[in-house]
């Protein structure tokens, strides 16, 4: 595939982003694992950039090579790139870049305002930088249902997207998943108890503490949610972020688009896609909900690929278990790559034998 184009130096961190992948990636991540506030510190050491792509492994850094390119959407915290730092450093073969919301648009009142609006704005600067070639997106969390409308924008706009990725999420306001008192959902949720409880192995004391923290944070918000819409106020969903995510972390101009972005998440309303889904589903889901990915994913995308992997929503992309994740997109992208070789091989043979 042609390497994207060379901008100006405004569009890529200039050493942030690797920094960030560093720490990271290290021994010491193994311990911390504290991801919201390295993402605060990323923010923080950014504020003022413009720059929506950077590079996150050795490949997008190194001029000159041809190997295809991944784009990794944001999360709800803006910070791209960051969540795909493991990811990134098991698949040397592929230039990662991440989609960053830029930390000065973040000011904007209506920056994320819809992600109709957030897509476009990505999708521009993403025909820019790369004028030519496919595209392969991918997203995590929020960045999964970004990620779906920039490639509904990017077809729209004559571009194909041979793939895209979306790692456990899905978009709201589909009626594709199963009501909560269907028997069939009580019945999967009780077969995931058993799993959930292993994977949060409750019997380590710090595991134990740290859920009771998050059960805490969780009633804080319900609580102010609850009040929020009592009063008939504006701010109810904003209560919701505070409840799985660590607002305390993060600069206030970074806060208050979080919240809008998620008014705009449980706003959107996905069209039909016709292009190449692959959905990578965690094997543990949340205690008290199940997302029904694969049936929301098929009634957007109706020849979607769900593929089940180790971990939860929040460990998914961590290095204990993003391996089979890597093995499965790295066999996908590599089939994808090879596919025009083998097409123009296929051409020269045949050119050959009717001359």
């Amino acid at each position: 595939m042609p390497h994207p184009t060379r901008l100006p130096s405004y569009w890529l961190v200039e050493g942030t982003a690797a920094t960030a992948c560093a720490v990271r990636t290290s021994p010491a991540d193994d311990l911390a694992h504290n991801i919201g506030a390295l993402k605060a510190l990323f923010a923080r050491t950014t504020r003022d950039s413009e720059r929506v792509i950077f590079p996150i492994n050795d490949s997008a850094l190194e001029a000159g090579n041809q190997s295809p390119a991944f784009y990794c959407i944001h999360s709800l915290s803006g910070a791209g790139g960051t969540d795909f730092c493991h990811l990134a450093r098991l698949m040397p073969t592929v230039r990662f870049y991440g989609i960053q919301a830029p930390p000065k648009k973040m000011r904007e009142t209506t920056f994320g305002g819809s992600v109709e609006a957030i897509a476009d704005y990505y999708a521009r600067v993403l025909v820019q930088f790369q004028p030519k070639a496919p595209f392969l997106l991918g997203g995590w969390s929020a960045g999964a249902i970004i990620g779906l409308e920039i490639a509904q924008n990017l077809r729209s706009r004559g571009r194909e997207v041979v793939l895209f990725a979306a790692i456990d999420a899905a978009p709201e306001n589909t009626g594709a998943g199963r009501r909560p008192w269907h028997p069939v959902y009580l019945l999967q949720l009780a077969g995931n108890l058993p799993r959930w409880i292993i994977h949060e192995n409750l019997m380590k004391k710090d595991v134990l503490c740290s859920l009771v923290r998050r059960v805490r944070q969780k009633a804080i918000a319900l609580v102010k949610g609850g009040i929020a819409v009592k009063r008939n106020a504006t701010d109810a969903n904003d209560h919701a972020v505070e409840g799985f995510i660590d607002l305390s972390r993060f600069p206030a101009e970074q806060k208050v688009f979080m919240k809008r972005l998620y008014a705009a998440l449980l706003a959107y309303r996905p069209k039909p896609y016709r292009g190449n889904v692959v959905a990578y589903e965690a094997q543990v889901k949340p205690l008290f909900h199940l997302p029904q990915l694969g049936r929301v994913w098929r009634k957007i995308a109706p020849g979607s690929t769900i593929v089940t992997v180790k971990g939860t929503h929040a460990s998914i992309l961590r290095k204990a278990h993003v391996q089979a994740l890597a093995d499965d997109l790295r066999e996908r992208i590599a089939r994808i790559a090879s596919a025009p070789a083998e097409s123009a091989q296929k051409d020269e043979t045949a050119n050959g034998s009717a001359g």
